[in-house]
C-alpha cells in the first residue's frame, strides 16, 4: 500500500497539472454534494412549491458562480503560460497584418460613413481623381492632374491603400451632385490694372455660369437644407486680394458642372492670358484655389 502511495505521490509531482486535476474533480464532486443537502434541506422547510423551485435555482447559480470562480483559481498558475502565450502570438498576429487589419478598418469606415461613393471626384493626400472603384482594402481612382492647376484626367489610375482613410484628410467635391463652387486666382503685377481686370473677369464669370448656375443652385440648396447648413452664395462674385501685404491679386468664384471643371479652366486662363498682351504685361502667375 505504502509502495502505490509514493508512486501516486511522484507520479503527481511530475506532473502538476494531475494534481491541480484531480483537485478540480474534488472540487467539482464537493459543490455537488453540497447542492444536494441544500436542496435536501428546503424539502423539510415550509415553503410552496414554487418558492422551493425559485430557492433551488438560485442556490445551483450561485454554487455554480463559486465553482467557476474556484477552478479558475486554482488553474490560473497553470494558464498564466497559455495566456500569455497567445497574447504574445496576437501581437506577432496584429504586427505582421497592421498594414491590411488599417485597410480593412479604413475600407469598414468608408462604407459605414459613406464618405463618397463610385463616381465621386475626391481629393486625398495630394491624390485627386474620379472614384471608379471601391472595396474593403482599396480604392482606385481615375487620376486628376498631374499638376495641382489641372482639372483635366490624365489616363492613369491610382490605387489607394483604404488606410489611409484613417490618418488624412479626405475632401469630397462631389456633394453638390455634380457641382461645385470653383475659385481662381490671378496675381497682377500692375496694381493700377487690378480693378480693370476685376470688372471685365467678372463678366466673363457671368456669361460662363450663366448654363451651371440654376441647376447648382437647386442641388446645392437641397444639400444645405438636408444638412441644416447655411447655403452658400452660388452667383458669381470676385474680390481683390492683398497677398503678403504687397501682391495684389483678382480672385473669382462661380458654380461649375465637375465634368466642364477643365474646360472653364482653361477658358479663363485663356482669357487672361489675352488681357495680358493686351496691356502688354508679359509675365504673371495664376493658381487654382
Amino acid at each position: 500500500m505504502e509502495y502505490w502511495f509514493e508512486k501516486i505521490m511522484a507520479l503527481l509531482n511530475k506532473y502538476p497539472s494531475l494534481h491541480t486535476l484531480m483537485l478540480s474533480l474534488a472540487l467539482v464532486l464537493f459543490f455537488y454534494v453540497i447542492q444536494k443537502v441544500i436542496q435536501f434541506n428546503l424539502i423539510s422547510k415550509n415553503f410552496t412549491i414554487i418558492e422551493k423551485n425559485f430557492l433551488k435555482k438560485r442556490i445551483s447559480q450561485y454554487l455554480r458562480v463559486l465553482l467557476v470562480i474556484s477552478l479558475l483559481i486554482l488553474w490560473f498558475s497553470q494558464l498564466q503560460f497559455l495566456i500569455v502565450s497567445l497574447f504574445a502570438v496576437a501581437a506577432a498576429i496584429v504586427i505582421a497584418l497592421k498594414e491590411l487589419i488599417m485597410c480593412l478598418t479604413g475600407g469598414t469606415l468608408v462604407n459605414i460613413s459613406h464618405t463618397f461613393k463610385k463616381g465621386d471626384r475626391i481629393d486625398i493626400d495630394g491624390i485627386r481623381g474620379f472614384v471608379i472603384e471601391k472595396n474593403l482594402l482599396t480604392t482606385k481612382v481615375l487620376e486628376i492632374g498631374p499638376e495641382r492647376n489641372s482639372q483635366q484626367t490624365t489616363g492613369d489610375v491610382i490605387t489607394i491603400p483604404n488606410s489611409l482613410m484613417l490618418s488624412k484628410s479626405l475632401k469630397n467635391e462631389s456633394y453638390f451632385k455634380g457641382y461645385s463652387i470653383k475659385s481662381f486666382v490671378f496675381k497682377i503685377e500692375d496694381h493700377s490694372l487690378a480693378k480693370e481686370f476685376e470688372n471685365s473677369l467678372f463678366e466673363l464669370a457671368q456669361t460662363l455660369a450663366a448654363k451651371y448656375i440654376h441647376e447648382a443652385k437647386v442641388n446645392i440648396s437641397a444639400f444645405c437644407e438636408k444638412e441644416n447648413i447655411i447655403v452658400p452664395s452660388v452667383e458669381p462674385r470676385t474680390k481683390i486680394i492683398i497677398e503678403n501685404g504687397k501682391d495684389v491679386a483678382v480672385l473669382v468664384k462661380l458654380p461649375i458642372a465637375n465634368s466642364d471643371i477643365a474646360n472653364v479652366e482653361q477658358e479663363i486662363n485663356r482669357y487672361f492670358l489675352k488681357w495680358k498682351i493686351k496691356n502688354n504685361i508679359l509675365s504673371s502667375k495664376t493658381k487654382e484655389d
